[in-house]
């Protein structure tokens, strides 16, 4: 009886061993598919897996799930990013990898360089505006110089926003109610 048991044992193994990752690879291949992601941190299209710089990139899923409406509120997110107003005027302090400036007049420069679809936006002001329709955010960490130019000392931001779709009609119009009468509308 054990001599039965015995033999019968490598039939078993042969057979659970050759069919079994069949069956569970077809249950798993759609799972384990990895988007890639496309960034613009070298000046033009790259796999972010292949592209030789410290870079963040966030869509606008991530940023509406997130609750990101500014850049002021993302700093959270990005390693070595903290983001600070100054109370005394409409100044917003970006610092990355520790490097900041706090001359938030006409004359003074920051250290990281914000841009809007590759087009520089010489004021810190501008990462009060609103993250609304944008395709991604990629926020590069590191001297930017060579590449965008001069007050990216830190870093830069470059923002993306969504190109139009003529194929389709779309839309979203968000309603937000909180406490002390905050009402927000987006659309």
């Amino acid at each position: 009886m054990i001599r039965h048991i015995i033999l019968g044992l490598p039939f078993i193994a042969f057979f659970s061993i050759g069919f079994a990752p069949d069956a569970a690879a077809q249950g798993t291949a759609a799972d384990d598919v990895i988007e890639e992601v496309i960034v613009t941190a070298v000046r033009r299209e790259t796999s972010l897996m292949e592209t030789p710089v410290a870079v963040s990139a966030f869509d606008q899923d991530t940023l509406t799930r997130e609750g990101i409406n500014n850049l002021v509120n993302i700093g959270s997110l990005v390693p070595n990013m903290q983001v600070g107003l100054s109370p005394s005027d409409s100044g917003v302090q970006i610092a990355l990898r520790g490097i900041t400036s706090n001359n938030f007049t006409e004359l003074g420069d920051p250290t990281v360089g914000i841009h809007v679809d590759g087009m520089y936006s010489p004021r810190p002001q501008g990462a009060l505006a609103l993250l609304y329709d944008v395709q991604r955010i990629d926020i590069m960490r590191g001297p930017q110089g060579t590449l965008f130019g001069r007050n990216s000392t830190s870093g830069t931001i470059n923002i993306i926003t969504s190109r139009p779709d003529t194929n389709e009609f779309g839309g979203s119009v968000e309603l937000e109610a909180g406490n002390n009468s905050n009402l927000a509308t987006r659309g």
